[in-house]
């Protein structure tokens, strides 16, 4: 066994990867999660082994990466849910790249950058903001965007990088298809932090039914995925794409609605 795993870890954690946990108590058939692995586009290689993991995860690749198209278009051929990784206007002043939608930009261009970010990721059935906690906050922004995506005819995830965005809350104004992150999984990187916060989106999951974590292609996050997966169906969920999750979520509220 690897050394990192040797010491420092929870027992759940340890029991992911010595395969010893207890059959659950609870149906598989009712707690969901999605995982959006953001950032693709820079690493090839870090790209390429986080589509390889074999589960429903999805794909948020930044336009006008180096790897952006190539792989967007592995991610599709196996099978996996490819979005657009946007990249927003925050707080920070961080840097944002060459295609952006930064603060003080018209209805036109915003229409202008995402039909430009379509073009450059191959197959993406949605999009999410990179970065972001600025733009997100501003609700006529958000109203330019949410109408280009609906022409689209893609859905959008709020990555929720400020507790201020009203992103979603346009998003839903606007009836498109949207849904809001639970948990970041590797603001920490280490494994054990990463464990902690795949504990809690397991946790959010069993109380909601459903949760959506976002984590990034770090090899640590990869390795722990590439143990924990196979582990859910122990756990009683199941994970699945961001569509699916969206049509399960549509298809509970019709159900309550009855």
């Amino acid at each position: 066994m690897p050394k990192p795993f040797q010491i420092g870890f929870t027992p759940f954690f340890v029991a992911l990867l010595l395969q010893l946990a207890p059959p659950p108590s609870f149906s598989a058939d009712h707690n969901y999660i999605a995982i959006i692995i953001d950032d693709i586009g820079h690493n090839r290689r870090a790209g390429e082994r986080a589509i390889d993991i074999q589960a429903h995860l999805t794909f948020a690749v930044i336009p006008e990466t180096q790897h952006a198209v190539r792989l967007a278009n592995y991610a599709h051929s196996a099978g996996k849910e490819v979005m657009v990784h946007l990249p927003m206007a925050n707080t920070m002043n961080q840097p944002l790249g060459g295609l952006a939608l930064t603060n003080g930009l018209s209805e036109q261009d915003v229409a202008m950058v995402l039909d430009q970010a379509v073009r450059l990721v191959p197959f993406a059935s949605g999009i999410n903001n990179h970065m972001g906690s600025a733009l997100t906050q501003e609700p006529q922004a958000m109203v330019w965007l949410m109408r280009a995506v609906k022409r689209h005819k893609l859905f959008f995830v709020d990555s929720r990088t400020t507790h201020k965005t009203v992103a979603s809350e346009i998003a839903l104004q606007e009836n498109i298809r949207t849904a809001s992150r639970d948990v970041f999984l590797d603001n920490d990187r280490s494994l054990y932090g990463i464990d902690k916060e795949f504990r809690r989106l397991l946790a959010v999951a069993k109380r909601r039914k459903t949760a959506i974590a976002i984590g990034h292609p770090y090899p640590s996050t990869l390795q722990y995925l590439e143990h924990a997966i196979p582990m859910l169906k122990r756990e009683g969920v199941r994970l699945v794409s961001v569509s699916e999750m969206l049509n399960l979520r549509l298809a509970e509220r019709q159900l309550a609605s009855y």
